[in-house]
């Protein structure tokens, strides 16, 4: 199944989801609100210095997980916040600092843009995220299970989630009326 979102998410952990399924069945629409304090995550923007930037990635991926944490942690960040460019070097930063952390100099997302991805694997899952080589905003994030499950009738590696990053814009109201 295939989902379109658009989020908006303040600083106070509040928000709203909009999210149209395709094909649309039953229910193809459901706009969602959130109050303060009901979206997961940290209070606030992105943080701009490594070490901070570590503690918001801890509150939902637990370092001591390993490095999949990292991936895993950012992407649930990023998926909801558009970092500035102190914010996306401190991510770059803790990326590099990561031991486990696998650098692709090239990787084309699904909408054809090439960047940068970062990955690491455990337990036989890849977690990926691709980066605008020129600004470092994510493009994408993929979940793939590098084998298939034995009672699968599947060969090879599967993507079992992907996220597509389309459009990232800072806007001073989620609408909410």
């Amino acid at each position: 199944m295939l989902f379109e979102e658009q989020r908006w998410r303040a600083d106070d952990a509040s928000g709203r989801v909009i999210r149209s399924r395709y094909p649309g069945g039953n229910q193809p629409t459901d706009d969602s609100t959130y109050y303060p304090g009901q979206l997961d995550g940290p209070i606030g923007p992105i943080a701009a210095d490594p070490t901070a930037l570590t503690a918001q990635i801890d509150t939902t991926q637990p370092r001591f997980l390993g490095p999949t944490a990292a991936i895993r942690g950012l992407a649930s960040l990023l998926g909801w916040r558009t970092p500035n460019q102190a914010a996306r070097t401190a991510i770059l930063t803790v990326l590099r600092d990561t031991a486990g952390i696998t650098y692709h100099p090239s990787v084309t997302d699904r909408a054809g843009r090439t960047g940068i991805g970062v990955s690491a694997t455990a337990d036989d899952i890849r977690f990926l995220l691709i980066l605008n080589p020129s600004t470092g905003e994510l493009l994408a994030y993929e979940r793939a299970a590098l084998t298939p499950p034995a009672d699968s009738d599947r060969n090879g590696a599967f993507v079992d989630d992907y996220h597509l990053f389309l459009v990232h814009t800072h806007t001073p109201s989620s609408n909410k009326s």
